[in-house]
């Protein structure tokens, strides 16, 4: 559990970051105001670029952006004393409902979301890569899901043009692999897409 501290007296940006922030089960926010004394136990403190000179904390985090990968895992670097994730795996569930899984470093489930057209999938994939910092990205499609699969593919090979390499994966999920970060609250979707990730 990451413990973070929203330090500043801006509401919409404590109101922003709440919303993604109460979504990850791995972190435990507070707020306070800059000036107040940061509580012992505290992880990382997050504020604004106005009032960081108003919070002494050494590890302090300045997003730049609302979006919750790119928020997520500069937290979880930052509290591991990282720059960067060595390997995120994006595992693709093609479909009627495409399951989506976003693993970083074969252990932590950095978002998840179920789509329902190729063009969603993509983009969420185009987010991961452009939000996270990795010296290795790959991308892991499910053998499943016929035409949705192949424009899946097909889009991503378009984008990526072999920079990014795309993998596609068996589904016989014989030995299926539970891990600390699998949750069978989790649709069924989101659970292959995670199998597919970690194959």
């Amino acid at each position: 559990m990451i413990s973070v501290i929203i330090a500043t007296k801006n509401f919409r940006f404590l109101y922003r970051l709440n919303e993604i922030l109460s979504e990850i089960k791995e972190i435990k926010t507070n707020h306070i105001l800059p000036n107040q004394l940061i509580p012992s136990g505290t992880d990382i403190v997050i504020t604004t670029e106005i009032e960081k000179k108003k919070v002494n904390f050494e590890k302090l985090f300045v997003p730049k952006a609302f979006n919750s990968y790119y928020i997520f895992s500069n937290i979880y670097l930052l509290a591991k004393n990282k720059n960067y994730f060595n390997e995120i795996i994006v595992g693709i569930d093609p479909g009627k409902t495409t399951g989506l899984a976003v693993i970083a470093e074969k252990e932590t489930l950095l978002g998840k979301g179920e789509f329902y057209t190729a063009v969603d999938t993509v983009k969420e994939v185009i987010s991961v890569f452009f939000n996270v910092e990795t010296s290795n990205l790959i991308i892991k499609v499910g053998e499943g899901g016929g035409q949705i699969k192949n424009e899946i593919v097909k889009r991503l090979d378009e984008i990526f043009h072999n920079k990014v390499p795309i993998q596609i994966v068996n589904e016989d999920f014989t030995s299926q692999k539970k891990v600390n970060y699998f949750d069978s609250k989790f649709p069924k979707n989101i659970q292959s897409a995670i199998l597919i990730a970690l194959r």
